[in-house]
């Protein structure tokens, strides 16, 4: 069962206290030294300029984020504590693993329960010398295959679940292997209710959401502000389809901003904002035209899914 409380890196905060949330996001990372080379649009460094969007998120009634940014890929609790204090919002952080080339060295060869326990150690007692605990456990696998150390990686953050009640997370590669994820975490005793799989809306695939959700598994839909996906009229649809039969109350929205060129704090285009003040109302007008309850399918996805998906868990 789900408890009262998210874990934020301010402190446990009562889910009474949780409003329009997104579930998957980049605020504060480092990136990796070669992608920093590479890319160094996808360092986003700097508190004041991702605080302009922070701003207008809270304007738009927004008050809470899951930032999945993992230790494999720069990740800074004390920076992301700094950002929910000075702004005034509630920021899940993340134990664990990105994906394939990210997690490799962090989890090839490793030994599944030291992972777990090293997990364990940060999830009850905070990340190295801040005190500061994530909220959320994250793992990702690669495009349409699970890589040996992913697994272990899977398996790790299983069992780091089942004694600390923390929620899972994850990442899939455009999609793939969802159901492959789900029934590792199973084998290991992880019900599907404590799992929110991300960036579903780019698998076009809606009877796999309908089995995924009717599993009881969280869908993140997180691309949707991104061009290139082109997913915000498909999670539209899909959302308006598993309505129907009350199943979108297993759908979590968020923007999976990494680059600096989707903020306007940093010069961008598409701004922190447009899921609450763009796609929202899109999302609501096409409920409404087919006959849904737009308003209350709306406070489901953004305030009271989240609730369930993010509160920490009480296992008896």
């Amino acid at each position: 069962m789900t408890g009262n409380y998210i874990q934020a890196t301010s402190g446990k905060i009562p889910v009474s206290e949780i409003g329009y949330t997104h579930s998957h996001e980049h605020l504060y990372t480092y990136a990796t030294p070669s992608i920093a080379a590479e890319k160094p649009e996808m360092v986003l460094d700097s508190i004041d300029q991702i605080g302009e969007d922070i701003n207008l998120f809270k304007a738009a009634g927004g008050n809470t984020i899951v930032e999945m940014t993992t230790i494999d890929y720069g990740r800074d609790v004390a920076q992301l504590n700094e950002i929910a204090l000075k702004y005034h919002i509630h920021i899940i952080a993340a134990a664990g693993f990105n994906s394939g080339t990210f997690n490799k060295d962090f989890l090839e060869n490793k030994e599944i329960d030291q992972v777990a326990a090293q997990l364990v150690d940060e999830l009850q007692r905070g990340v190295g010398e801040t005190g500061i605990k994530p909220g959320v456990l994250k793992i990702g696998t690669s495009m349409n295959v699970i890589e040996p150390w992913e697994e272990i990686g899977l398996r790790a953050i299983a069992r780091a679940h089942l004694k600390t009640g923390v929620p899972i997370s994850t990442h899939t590669q455009a999609g793939t292997m969802a159901v492959e994820q789900l029934d590792l975490f199973e084998d290991e005793g992880v019900h599907a209710a404590n799992i929110v799989l991300c960036h579903l809306d780019q698998n076009a695939d809606f009877e796999l959401h309908r089995r995924l959700v009717e599993r009881g598994a969280f869908l993140s839909y997180d691309s949707i502000p991104k061009p290139q996906y082109k997913t915000e009229q498909r999670s539209i649809e899909f959302i308006a389809e598993l309505a129907k039969n009350e199943l979108h109350t297993q759908i979590l929205v968020g923007g999976d901003f990494s680059r600096k060129s989707y903020f306007k704090g940093y010069g961008g285009s598409i701004g922190f904002d447009y899921i609450l003040t763009v796609f929202m109302p899109k999302l609501r007008s096409y409920l409404d035209n087919n006959d849904l309850d737009g308003a209350r399918i709306i406070e489901d996805i953004f305030k009271e899914n989240p609730k369930r998906a993010f509160a920490i868990r009480e296992f008896r």
